[in-house]
């Protein structure tokens, strides 16, 4: 067993053992039915070599985790635009909080809060939310060689009671920033309600650990500077309020999701995708933060040594 896997090992086999704590998200009525007791972590290189322990093959909803690759998938359609309609600014609020476009004007502070991922899923290209998604699905499939399938119960789910989305994407097209509200918000549902496991996203982020290029494949995802953007946005933004305490104790990029998905990247090195439905009160999978924790202190991989 080599120094890789033997870290992933004991980072797993400890979380596992260990007292759980968080609890499931509820409003998302779909999410409330998952096991709270999955546990599942997996880390591919560049050359791609694969280590997972646990829950591999369960599958998750990507949920936020899906903001990285819509963002991905805009840059690379049209990376002048995303930046005129989203900012680059963490908020210090939750992830779901409407107070700072109260204050500028409408205008997503970040791309990966709800109202920037929003505006991001509308300049999804496509003349519907199917046709949105669509070429989100085939953008997925690019990065990780299958094409991913959506989760009709949890869209619905979210759909349904997905209020606060809904008076964002209001506020959006209030001050011009988005065209229609609902291909908006049910495309970005939608990619919400896309399928994963810990091996396939570990597979889909490597190309964000590779300046954006597809390692495997050697084509190119997006360019240097789109992929620098969005894993330093993963870093400041990712984890919402808790971006700080990720950054002091992981020292890694990473995106969380309330399903309790985590893809973190080691630039140069990995992806690391971690898997685990209780959550912390700040929105993030805290067993899947203990793990990742595990193992960047096992391996050296903070970023800021």
């Amino acid at each position: 067993m080599d120094s890789i896997e033997a870290a992933i090992k004991k980072a797993y086999e400890t979380v596992r053992i260990s007292p759980a704590s968080g609890e499931v998200a509820t409003y998302i009525p779909e999410l409330a039915r998952t096991n709270p007791d999955l546990l599942a972590i997996s880390v591919m290189d560049l050359q791609g070599n694969q280590w997972s322990f646990g829950d591999v093959q369960t599958q998750f909803t990507l949920q936020s985790v899906s903001k990285a690759f819509s963002l991905a998938l805009v840059l690379h359609e049209n990376a002048a635009a995303v930046f005129d309609t989203v900012g680059f600014e963490p908020t210090g609020n939750p992830f779901f909080s409407m107070l700072p476009m109260e204050s500028e004007r409408g205008k997503p502070r970040n791309p990966f809060v709800n109202s920037g991922a929003i505006a991001v899923s509308s300049m999804i290209p496509g003349q519907t939310a199917a046709e949105s998604y669509e070429s989100f699905l085939k953008f997925l499939e690019q990065v990780c060689e299958e094409k991913p399938v959506m989760d009709s119960d949890t869209y619905s789910s979210e759909s349904e009671t997905g209020y606060r989305n809904r008076a964002m994407a209001n506020f959006l097209k209030q001050y011009g920033w988005i065209e229609d509200v609902d291909t908006a918000v049910e495309t970005y549902f939608m990619q919400c309600s896309t399928l994963t496991n810990v091996r396939q996203l570990a597979r889909m982020g490597l190309f964000l650990a590779n300046r954006g290029v597809d390692p495997l494949t050697q084509k190119r995802i997006v360019d240097e500077e789109s992929c620098r953007a969005i894993v330093t946005l993963m870093t400041t933004c990712g984890t919402y309020d808790y971006a700080g305490r990720v950054a002091i104790e992981i020292g890694l990029p990473c995106k969380s999701g309330v399903s309790g998905g985590i893809l973190a990247i080691v630039p140069g090195k990995m992806s690391i995708a971690a898997f685990a439905p209780r959550l912390g009160s700040h929105g993030n999978s805290e067993a899947g933060m203990d793990m990742l924790k595990l193992i960047s202190e096992d391996l050296s991989l903070s970023l800021f040594q």
